[in-house]
Formats: structure tokens, C-alpha cells, sequence
């Protein structure tokens, strides 16, 4: 790509300053305290684990940990975390992955099921996620409550520096669309980093789900020690039926 300027998906640049600007050490304690009252088994998969604070967190815990995500700047981070080097990390798509494995329970945190960006693949995703779990086996993850729609029609900005590197941080509504554009500056040179992440009526995800084989739970997070109060749906899909 020409110019001084880069649109990309996979966290290539931002990466570097992901977990100083968009980490959240207490959000992750409370999550993994969630998934220790929902999660089957011990075999567990972490979809778009990025830089594995959620993977590394459950491993610490005996869980059996494979991590997978898209990018792989922010796998070298999470590989770097892993001192014991249990944890297997993988580079690869969460809509058409295939392991050749079962797993007790696949996780898919920090919305990122919000990426897909039509009920086409999300589709794809729950298929995909079905096949990769045995029978009673569970699918949990937080999408975005259609109401982040609204609080972000006055756009959000957030300016700072993470060591040489400064960075400014712009989020807008275009409904059903997030955006996050992320400039980052270095040596002179503005990098500019665009993610959408786009936010569908939940009942057209409970009947996605449905139709993908799973039954599923919703849980407000108003009932989870306040994790993504008024922010996120944390839903636990079951799989009753392979498709």
C-alpha cells in the first residue's frame, strides 16, 4: 500500500500498544471468573485470543489452552507471555479455522464475534465453532448490546503516548457499525489502523444459534459483578445437535 498512511484489519501496527491502551488486567479476572461457572471440561479454545491475557489467565488455572487468532503480531505478544510454553498458538481465521480437533468448550472474548460483519458469517462462525465441539460441549462469548450504537452518536477521542509512540484513538457510530480509527504516530509517520465491528439484533443471533445446533443462554452483565455493564451480552451457546 502507497503513502504514508495504512488501513488494516489485523493489528499489525497497533499491536505494539495493545495491551497499554486497550488492556484491561480486572476485566480479564472478572471474565475468567465468569467462564469458571460456565465453562465444560478442561480442553478449552480461545477464539481472537489476541495477545492471550484471557488464554494465559485460564492456563494458570490447569485449563488445557489453544489460542487462535488472525494476527500474527499480536500472537508473538501472546507467545511471549507463556513462559512455560504450554499454550499452543495458532494463526488462522476464526470463520473458516479447522483444527482437526475437539475441544470441551470454545471461548471468543472482548467482542470480537462483532467482527463478523453479516448474519452470512456469523454463520460461518457457529458452524464453524459446531464442528469443533462434542455434544453438550459449550460455546461462550460477549457481543456488543445494540445501545453502544447510541452512546458512541457523539464520537469518542482519546489521545496519548505509549513509550515513542503517540496515538489517537477515535470511535464513531454508523449504525449497525463501530468504528474505531486508530492513528498511530512514529518517527513521523502516521499509521492509520480501521476496525469495524458491527452490531446485529440479538434475537437474530439466538436464531442463528438455534438453527446452528446450539440452545442458548443470555446473561446481562448487570448479573455478573458488573462486568460490561450495559455494554455487552454474554452469551452461552450449548450444543444440542451437530449440523
Amino acid at each position: 500500500m502507497g503513502g504514508l498512511s495504512e488501513k488494516t484489519l489485523n493489528y499489525q501496527h497497533l499491536s505494539e500498544i495493545y495491551d497499554a491502551i486497550m488492556g484491561d488486567p480486572e476485566g480479564v479476572k472478572l471474565y475468567v471468573a465468569m467462564l469458571q461457572n460456565v465453562l465444560v471440561g478442561s480442553k478449552i479454545l480461545d477464539l481472537a485470543c489476541g495477545t492471550g491475557d484471557l488464554t494465559l489467565k485460564l492456563s494458570q488455572l490447569g485449563f488445557d489452552m489453544t489460542g487462535l487468532d488472525l494476527s500474527e503480531p499480536m500472537l508473538e505478544i501472546a507467545k511471549g507471555k507463556d513462559e512455560e510454553k504450554i499454550i499452543s498458538f495458532i494463526c488462522g481465521n476464526m470463520l473458516t479455522f479447522e483444527l482437526n480437533e475437539v475441544f470441551d468448550s470454545i471461548v471468543c472474548a472482548n467482542d470480537s464475534v462483532n467482527y463478523c460483519s453479516s448474519l452470512d458469517q456469523l454463520t460461518k462462525l457457529f458452524k464453524g465453532v459446531n464442528r469443533h465441539l462434542p455434544m453438550g460441549g459449550v460455546f461462550v462469548f460477549d457481543y456488543h448490546q445494540k445501545a453502544r450504537l447510541e452512546e458512541f452518536g457523539d464520537p469518542f477521542d482519546e489521545e496519548g503516548r505509549v513509550g515513542d509512540i503517540g496515538y489517537h484513538w477515535h470511535i464513531e457510530s454508523d449504525p449497525p457499525v463501530l468504528r474505531h480509527i486508530i492513528t498511530l504516530y512514529s518517527n513521523g509517520y502516521p499509521i492509520i489502523e480501521t476496525h469495524e465491528q458491527f452490531v446485529f439484533d440479538l434475537m437474530d443471533i439466538q436464531e442463528l444459534l438455534r438453527e446452528q445446533g446450539f440452545e442458548c443462554e443470555v446473561t446481562d452483565p448487570a448479573d455478573v459483578e458488573n462486568l460490561y455493564l450495559d455494554e455487552k451480552w454474554i452469551i452461552k451457546a450449548q450444543k444440542e445437535r451437530d449440523v
